[in-house]
């Protein structure tokens, strides 16, 4: 039986216009406690995320990377490590981008200050084939229309700068901006089909093939016999650069070079299957969309479209060089094609100072594929290799700036000193 109103039990009355005040006290209260609070947290955690911050880069100091310099003992090699800063430059990446994914990554986002200018100029090849010389004019007075020679002071050094497709607009810009820096006349070699350059010959040009090189380098000196010239590649771009370097020996009109990053052995790169899937994707993808850009002048018939389309499907650096390189180029086996065009195949020729710049923990170019030993043998070799820094990253800096390229831009300036000429004379 339920009890009733009047009944002794034990039933509580709630006096709702009391606990309404009661409530609205609290709340009061609490707002009251919220706001002193918390701008008081807010400003505890900002120490702690400095705090933080600053016990980071302490630790990265202390696992500072002076880079080791690698080449066979001669003067040469000493006259670098005296004169070169960025040798004896303690590389600490930046702090928020450890990661040898993320510096490689940065690589190809991170702009110069400064937009850069460029003029092309467009030069026809000996079989008809067009390449293009995209002159830096970003520090210049007036804007030239007609080609570099209104652009700059004859007596001007000038950086030719040589890459492939996996270096980014703003990975050339940033070059460009530090060799202005340092001096130089940054001009930007663009291949057949490359960055909107017409495509007027049904082929491509092949990882090694030095010849359209040959001709832009032998018209840059044409134009400005006074001026040096030097050379910087990024990447894969340095197959190119090496090659050029071995076939043409003493006569190559290059006083010096620097590679960021380079691809050794092309072949076993392209073979690889330790590249990490996402960056392997990245530069088919950038591959097959030059290729695609200019299908209509790499095939005229059906069964080339079939071939067209087989390549498009390729799901891999190593089959889709092989659907359109090989083919294209006239090669009748991948063996025969690396044969011709492997970067190193004359190594015993090149007579210029070369500086390779590389890390251990490039996710592109495994640590066992650097070949040390070929740097300690041949005098004119060069290798600053870091613990860090990706691939073409190599940024420090809370707000990154790269240390290769700076360094890499130093050495080409220092080889072109009065003292280096005696040191090179003597070695």
């Amino acid at each position: 039986m339920l009890p009733s109103i009047g009944d002794n039990s034990a039933c509580a009355v709630i006096d709702h216009s009391s606990l309404g005040r009661d409530m609205g006290n609290f709340s009061t209260k609490y707002v009251e406690v919220v706001e002193h609070i918390f701008p008081t947290c807010l400003y505890n955690s900002w120490i702690v995320i400095v705090i933080l911050y600053l016990w980071i880069c302490m630790k990265r100091v202390k696992q500072a990377d002076t880079p080791e310099f690698v080449s066979k003992d001669s003067l040469l090699k000493a006259y670098f490590q005296e004169k070169c800063f960025g040798l004896q430059t303690v590389l600490v990446p930046t702090v928020w981008a450890h990661s040898c994914h993320l510096q490689t990554a940065l690589a190809m986002i991170v702009s110069p200050d400064s937009p850069i200018r460029f003029v092309r100029e467009y030069l026809e090849m000996k079989d008809g084939g067009i390449i293009g010389l995209d002159w830096d004019v970003t520090n210049s007075t007036d804007k030239p229309v007609n080609g570099p020679k209104k652009t700059k002071a004859p007596s001007r050094p000038i950086l030719l700068i040589v890459y492939d497709t996996l270096a980014t607009g703003a990975g050339i810009d940033r070059v460009c901006a530090e060799a202005g820096k340092q001096g130089f006349q940054a001009v930007v070699f663009r291949r057949r089909g490359q960055d909107y350059v017409p495509l007027t010959t049904p082929r491509l040009q092949s990882f090694g093939d030095p010849s359209d090189l040959r001709e832009a380098v032998e018209y840059i000196k044409a134009v400005e016999p006074n001026s040096e010239i030097v050379a910087l590649s990024l990447s894969a771009g340095c197959g190119l650069l090496f090659s050029y370097l071995g076939e043409y020996g003493s006569s190559t009109h290059i006083a010096s070079a620097a590679c960021i990053s380079p691809v050794y052995s092309a072949r076993e790169f392209y073979d690889s299957s330790s590249i990490p899937i996402w960056w392997q994707k990245l530069w088919l993808q950038r591959q097959k969309l030059v290729y695609m850009r200019h299908s209509t002048v790499l095939y005229d018939n059906d069964s080339d479209y079939t071939q067209c389309e087989l390549a498009m499907r390729s799901r891999t650096l190593s089959t889709f060089h092989q659907r359109v390189h090989v083919r294209l180029n006239g090669y009748s086996s991948w063996d025969l094609y690396w044969a011709e065009n492997e970067p190193l195949r004359d190594v015993d020729e090149v007579a210029t100072p070369l500086l390779c710049v590389s890390s251990k923990d490039d996710p592109l170019v495994p640590e066992d594929s650097i070949p040390v030993e070929l740097f300690q043998t041949y005098p004119h070799f060069f290798l600053a290799l870091t613990q860090k820094g990706g691939h073409c990253g190599f940024f420090q800096g809370l707000f990154p700036s790269s240390w290769s390229e700076r360094l890499a831009v130093e050495f080409l300036k220092v080889s072109l000193d009065a003292d280096f000429r005696k040191s090179l004379s003597t070695s």
